[in-house]
């Protein structure tokens, strides 16, 4: 519940700092030309199914659930290896 919660309010920081920043530039998609948009390619490969994701809040947005993801994946490997180590 408690993982739950950080999330969702790491999405919404997230969400937000998007898009003050599109808002400062002017740019609506940063997945332009220049070293923002090179960061956005390399991020679209890292994440499953970041290749569809064509708006940088979407790509966000699943690479945070991604990292959850990894995270719950790591305890739960780890409460594994613990149980059986004994």
């Amino acid at each position: 519940m408690e993982e739950s919660k950080k999330y969702e309010r790491m999405v919404k920081q997230t969400m937000d700092k998007t898009k003050k920043k599109n808002n400062k530039r002017g740019h609506g998609s940063g997945s332009g030309s220049g070293l923002l948009g090179v960061k956005v390619r390399k991020l679209q490969i890292l994440i499953p199914g970041g290749k569809r994701c064509n708006h940088p809040d979407l790509l966000l947005s699943k690479t945070v659930d991604y990292i959850v993801h990894l995270k719950l994946k790591i305890r739960f490997l780890k409460a594994l290896s613990d149980m059986y180590s004994l």
